[in-house]
């Protein structure tokens, strides 16, 4: 799933997992030697492991052990864990210019790149100049936007003055913090390459550095010895093995061969395992997500056109079984939704727009009938060819096979079907995608996923290519409000796209279960990235 990325302190309406989290820092296990190889199995490759280009949730978790940031989350469990902190700043920037101007002082001889050459504020810039650059078609843009000369390489907004980095607004904004403690902002060399296919090993700055990568087979990580920061760094290398399936990984997860399932467990072993280790008592660890499950409709495609093309979507939403999709994720997989904001979310309202329970093929005939649908109509469907995906995607051929539409189905390794649907002009009708927040704002979920003003030739997460000028404009009104009208407003749009002019069909918020072996120790689960990896020992 993408980025996504992540969360805040939240409240997830699954009511046990309430008490699982509870419970999750006092067990986590907080002993075992320093040293030693931390396996890790994953059955598809991450898309990128270059911070200006890297967008999966799995890419974010090694980038939270390698990166160094302005701004960063402690390596905690629970709220704590989701609280920004000052990294490689001296303390909090300083606010000016009615709340448009950063001064962020950058720590002198704080810590060094795996490659031996020292921070300066200068690095932090790069990261800015690089991720502007038209040629990189970095999803990084969306989110500093709002930077005077963000438009351009190098961004004038963005200037270094000594060990001070200081960065010029258009316009306040009151979630500016949190997007600089992204991955894309961390420190890079400033004579990075400007490779639009990425660079497999950058030099970092974080506890960790990514050695090496072979494409589809491994990743190796290892211990930045100039690393002279506060953060963990326990285990000597990291090691992930790519291309395991889930059922040989969980396999493999219980005799110790591999000592963390990254890419999960197959489905329907989730009930088996929480009967053999119990949850959130060493092994198997249960937490919830600020995310969505979610269908898009490709907006550029005939199909979803003008006053038709709405009544189609419609018609979708009360087409599709989401318990039966649900239920393919396995016990504890998540809860159903028909809304873009998920629960916990600040401004999430809770409305019944469309059937949770299962289909409501009346109503859908009626919505497919407005939208002039013939029978035998082919959908193009693109989806994971992991996990659940593919039982999903029966499901969603027999559901929409009821209202007269043959879906097609593409089953592909995730990085790809995240290449292909972020490419504008991709053939496709209908995606199945899933989105965690990179920090607790709707604007994460509304704007980043939704707003026309974000879409470029590749790399979107506009994969609806929604773009509708009524929507854009109260997205950037909404932007630029802060505090309870902020979320209202956001609640408000929420609800008014999905039930007028719907660009997914959401299907379910979801929990992030996770299985490691009998070797690890000192597991933390931060809110933001997941696994902390940094954090991780071994027994």
């Amino acid at each position: 799933m993408k980025r996504k990325l992540w969360l805040s302190s939240l409240v997830v309406a699954v009511a046990m997992l309430a008490v699982f989290a509870a419970g999750a820092a006092a067990k986590s296990g907080k002993a075992g030697a320093v040293g030693g190889t931390l396996n890790i199995d994953l059955p598809n490759d991450v898309d990128y492991t270059d911070p200006a280009l890297d967008y999966l949730s799995t890419g974010w978790e090694i980038e939270y052990s390698t990166c160094l940031k302005l701004m960063n989350y402690p390596d905690a469990n629970g709220a704590k864990g989701s609280q920004l902190v000052p990294e490689a700043a001296v303390g909090f920037p300083k606010v000016s210019n009615n709340g448009k101007t950063y001064d962020f002082n950058v720590k002198v001889g704080y810590t060094k790149f795996s490659n031996g050459q020292r921070v300066t504020a200068a690095n932090f810039k790069a990261a800015f100049d690089r991720n502007a650059d038209p040629k990189m078609q970095s999803p990084a843009v969306p989110f500093f936007s709002d930077i005077v000369g963000a438009a351009k390489s190098p961004v004038s907004g963005v200037k270094v003055k000594g060990s001070h980095l200081i960065v010029t607004l258009v316009k306040p904004s009151p979630d500016f913090l949190a997007r600089v403690a992204m991955p894309f902002f961390c420190a890079i060399p400033t004579n990075l390459a400007h490779d639009p296919n990425g660079v497999l090993a950058p030099p970092s700055a974080g506890p960790y550095y990514i050695a090496s990568r072979v494409p589809n087979k491994s990743i190796v990580i290892k211990k930045n010895r100039f690393y002279k920061g506060k953060r963990p760094h326990n285990v000597n290398q990291i090691v992930y093995n790519v291309g395991n399936s889930l059922s040989a990984t969980y396999l493999r997860t219980q005799q110790g061969a591999t000592d963390y399932a990254a890419g999960g467990i197959p489905p329907a072993s989730y009930s088996e395992a929480a009967q053999k280790y119990g949850i959130n008592k060493g092994q198997f660890w249960v937490q919830p997500q600020l995310g969505v499950s979610y269908i898009a409709m490709n907006h550029d495609r005939p199909l979803f056109k003008g006053a038709k093309g709405t009544a189609l979507a419609k018609a979708i939403n009360y087409a599709i079984d989401r318990k039966a999709m649900l239920s393919q994720g396995g016990y504890l997989a998540g809860k159903r939704t028909d809304q873009i904001l998920p629960p916990g979310m600040a401004g999430f309202r809770d409305a019944s727009l469309y059937p949770l329970k299962g289909p409501d093929l009346t109503t859908a005939k009626k919505w497919a009938a407005k939208a002039g649908l013939k029978q035998g109509t082919t959908m193009e469907y693109y989806t994971s060819n992991t996990g659940a995906a593919p039982l999903v995607a029966q499901i969603l051929q027999f559901n929409l096979k009821q209202i007269g539409v043959n879906v097609n189905s593409h089953l592909f390794a995730r990085a790809v079907q995240i290449d292909k649907e972020g490419t504008r002009g991709e053939a496709f009708d209908l995606t199945s995608e899933a989105w965690i927040a990179d920090y607790a704002d709707p604007y994460d979920f509304i704007n980043v996923l939704l707003s026309g003003d974000n879409l470029h030739a590749s790399n979107n997460n506009n994969v609806a290519y929604f773009n509708n000028a009524k929507y854009n404009s109260q997205m950037r009104a909404a932007s630029l409000l802060s505090g309870p009208k902020r979320y209202t407003t956001y609640g408000n749009l929420d609800v008014s796209m999905m039930k007028n002019n719907p660009p997914w069909a959401a299907r379910s918020n979801f929990n992030d279960r996770i299985l490691v072996s009998k070797r690890v120790g000192c597991f933390t689960f931060n809110s933001i990235y997941s696994v902390d990896l940094a954090a991780i020992c071994l027994k």
